[in-house]
C-alpha cells in the first residue's frame, strides 16, 4: 500500500511538473546596446498607437532586462521599447530586420514580437544599423511576413485564390503565429467565407480562443450563411425608429454605406444626389446607412448634406455583425438589391465615373424587370 502511495505521488509531482512546463509563457527580454544613455527603458503595447507602457526595466551601463509572468492564456503581441535620451526626447529602439539580405542598407522596425522564452538585444547606437534581435519562432514568422497585412488582395478570383492558399500554408506551419492572426484584420473582408474559415481553421486552439481569434471565429459566424441573399437587417434613423434596410415591395434597393469622416463618402454625395434626381422612379428606394461611432456626427452630416432620402445608422450593438454582413471592410460602398434581396450590382469606393454607371445600370434594370 505504501509503494502505491509513493507512486501516486510521484505520478502527481510529475504531472503538475508537466503541466507547468507545458504551460511556461515566462517572457525575458535582455538588453545589451551602447551609447543607450537613458536611465529607463520603457515597454509598451505597439496598438493601439499611444498606449501607456506595460512595464519598465532600469539601464546600466547600457543593460536591462524585463522578466514577465504572463498567465496561459498570453498570446505573443507587438511591442515597442521606449526611452529618452539626455536631452529628455523621447525614442524608440529600432531593430534591424535580421532577414534582410543587404546588410549595408539596414531595414529598421520599431516593433517587434514580445513573446515567451528570450529575446535578447544587442547594439550600437551610434553606428545607426539598428539593434540585433534574437528570439524565437514568432519573431521569425514577423520578420520573414513583414508584409502580411499589407497585401492587397487581388480581384481575380484566380490570384486571389492563390494568395488566400499562400497564407493558409504560412499559418499551417505556424499555427501560432501572432502576426498571422493580426494580419486577418486586414485581408478578411477581401476573402470569401469559406477561403477565411480554410485559414482560420489553421491556427492552433490556443489562438482560436484569444481575444482576436474569438473576433474572427464571431466574424466567420455573422457572415450571411446565403450568400445569394443581401441581409435585410433594421437599422435606426434620426429619431431612433427601427427601419427595414431593404424595401422588398420595390424593383430595386441603392443602399449607400458611408460615414461622416470619410473624405471619399463626401465626394461621392453630389453625385449621388445627380443619380437620386435623375432615376425618380417609384419602384427604386434610395438609403444611406452610416457607419458612424459618433451619432451627433452622422446627424450634423446629414443636415449639412441635406440629402434628400432616407438615412440610417447602424446601432453601436450592432457594428460588428453588420461589419460581417455587408463587409464593411471599407466605405463608401454602394449595393443595388432587387425585391429578392439579391445584389444585382456591387461598386465599392468612390469614383466619378461611377455616377454615368449606376444611372445606367438602374434606368436599364427598371425598364427590363
Amino acid at each position: 500500500m505504501k509503494n502505491l502511495q509513493n507512486l501516486f505521488v510521484v505520478s502527481l509531482l510529475l504531472l503538475v511538473a508537466f503541466v507547468s512546463c507545458k504551460h511556461d509563457n515566462s517572457i525575458t527580454i535582455q538588453g545589451d546596446i551602447k551609447g543607450l544613455n537613458a536611465k529607463w527603458v520603457y515597454l509598451q503595447s505597439n496598438y493601439p498607437i499611444g498606449s501607456l507602457p506595460i512595464d519598465s526595466a532600469k539601464v546600466i551601463n547600457g543593460k536591462f532586462e524585463f522578466v514577465r509572468h504572463p498567465d496561459t492564456l498570453f498570446i505573443a503581441d507587438l511591442v515597442l521599447l521606449k526611452y529618452k535620451d539626455e536631452k529628455g526626447k523621447s525614442n524608440f529602439l529600432s531593430v534591424a530586420d535580421p532577414y534582410k539580405a543587404d546588410k549595408s542598407k539596414p531595414s529598421l522596425y520599431a516593433a517587434f514580437i514580445m513573446e515567451p522564452g528570450l529575446t535578447t538585444l544587442t547594439g550600437d547606437l551610434s553606428n545607426n544599423k539598428g539593434i540585433s534581435i534574437t528570439a524565437g519562432h514568432q519573431n521569425e514568422f514577423y520578420f520573414k511576413n513583414l508584409d502580411l497585412p499589407f497585401i492587397r488582395i487581388s480581384k481575380d478570383s484566380v490570384k486571389r485564390s492563390a494568395q488566400a492558399a499562400r497564407i493558409k500554408k504560412l499559418v499551417e506551419d505556424t499555427p501560432d503565429a501572432y502576426w498571422a492572426l493580426f494580419a486577418f484584420n486586414d485581408f478578411k473582408y477581401d476573402l470569401n467565407h469559406q477561403q477565411i474559415k480554410s485559414i482560420f481553421d489553421e491556427f492552433n486552439d490556443e489562438v482560436k480562443s484569444s481575444y482576436q481569434g474569438k473576433n474572427i471565429k464571431q466574424f466567420l459566424d455573422d457572415q450571411p450563411k446565403n450568400k445569394n441573399e443581401f441581409p435585410n437587417s433594421v437599422f435606426a434613423d434620426q429619431n431612433a425608429k427601427p427601419v427595414t434596410l431593404v424595401d422588398t415591395t420595390r424593383k430595386l434597393n441603392m443602399v449607400v454605406f458611408w460615414a461622416s469622416w470619410c473624405g471619399p463618402c463626401q465626394r461621392e454625395i453630389p453625385s449621388l444626389k445627380k443619380i437620386a434626381f435623375a432615376c425618380k422612379n417609384d419602384n427604386l428606394r434610395f438609403v444611406s446607412v452610416s457607419i458612424d461611432d459618433q451619432k451627433t456626427e452622422w446627424i450634423k452630416a446629414v443636415n449639412e448634406e441635406n440629402m434628400p432620402w432616407q438615412q440610417l445608422i447602424i446601432p453601436a450593438k450592432q457594428v460588428n455583425r453588420a461589419n460581417a454582413q455587408y463587409n464593411l471592410g471599407w466605405v463608401p460602398q454602394i449595393y443595388l438589391v432587387n425585391n429578392k434581396r439579391q445584389i444585382v450590382k456591387k461598386i465599392d469606393g468612390f469614383d466619378a465615373g461611377n455616377e454615368e454607371i449606376v444611372k445606367t445600370f438602374i434606368t436599364n434594370y427598371l425598364a427590363k424587370n
